[in-house]
C-alpha cells in the first residue's frame, strides 16, 4: 500500500518538473545610492552585474533566487580631517561594496506573448561592505542586513528561448549592528534563456 502512494507521489513530481519551466538570466547594473549609502558616497554606480533563476510554477507564477555585486565609489580628493586630537591630511576615497542575494517570488504578466511585464518581490539578505581609505588610513565597516527587494520590469522574446531583460528593483536593508542600513536603487538590463 505505501509503495502505491512513494509512486503516485514520485509520478506527480516528475510530471510537475517535466512540465515546468526555467528561467535564467545575466544582468549588468547600474546603482543609484539612496538613503545613508547617498550620504556616503553620492556618485552612480556604473559597477554592477546580477543573476537571477527563475522556475516557474505555471504560466504566471514562478519562485526563484537572486544575487548580485554593486560598487559604489567617492573620489573626495584631498581632504583633512580631525578627530580629537589627531589630524590627517590625505586623498579621501569612499567604497561601499553590496552583495544582496535574495529568494524571489514573481508573478508574469500575460505569460504567452512576446513582451511580458512582471512584478517580483525578494526577501534576503544584503551583505555591505563600507570602507573609507584616508591616505594610508583604512576605516572599514561591515555587515549582513536583512533585505526586501521589490522590482518591476518586463522580458522580451526574441528567439525561442533567448531574450532581453529589463528591471528597476529597490534594494532596501535595514540596520544591522552599527552600520546603518545602506540601500539603493538599481536598473538591470540583461539576458535571459529558457529551457
Amino acid at each position: 500500500m505505501k509503495s502505491k502512494y512513494i509512486w503516485f507521489f514520485a509520478m506527480m513530481v516528475l510530471s510537475f518538473s517535466a512540465m515546468s519551466q526555467e528561467k535564467y538570466s545575466v544582468n549588468y547594473s547600474v546603482g543609484i545610492p539612496t538613503g545613508d549609502t547617498a550620504d556616503f558616497t553620492e556618485s552612480v554606480s556604473w559597477r554592477g552585474v546580477g543573476f537571477d533563476y527563475t522556475h516557474m510554477l505555471n504560466q504566471e507564477w514562478g519562485v526563484g533566487i537572486s544575487a548580485s555585486l554593486q560598487t559604489f565609489y567617492d573620489d573626495l580628493g584631498y581632504v583633512t580631517t580631525t578627530e580629537g586630537k589627531e589630524t590627517v591630511s590625505a586623498n579621501r576615497y569612499n567604497y561601499i561594496n553590496s552583495l544582496p542575494i535574495y529568494a524571489t517570488g514573481s508573478y508574469f504578466i500575460n505569460e504567452s506573448a512576446d513582451f511580458t511585464p512582471f512584478v517580483s518581490l525578494g526577501v534576503g539578505v544584503m551583505y555591505n561592505q563600507k570602507e573609507q581609505d584616508l591616505g594610508l588610513h583604512v576605516f572599514e565597516e561591515e555587515a549582513w542586513q536583512f533585505s526586501l527587494r521589490p522590482e518591476v520590469g518586463f522580458e522580451y522574446d526574441v528567439s525561442y528561448g533567448l531574450g532581453l531583460r529589463a528591471a528597476a528593483r529597490y534594494n532596501a536593508a535595514f540596520k544591522s549592528g552599527d552600520l546603518e542600513g545602506l540601500s539603493h536603487f538599481s536598473i538591470a538590463v540583461g539576458v535571459i534563456w529558457t529551457n
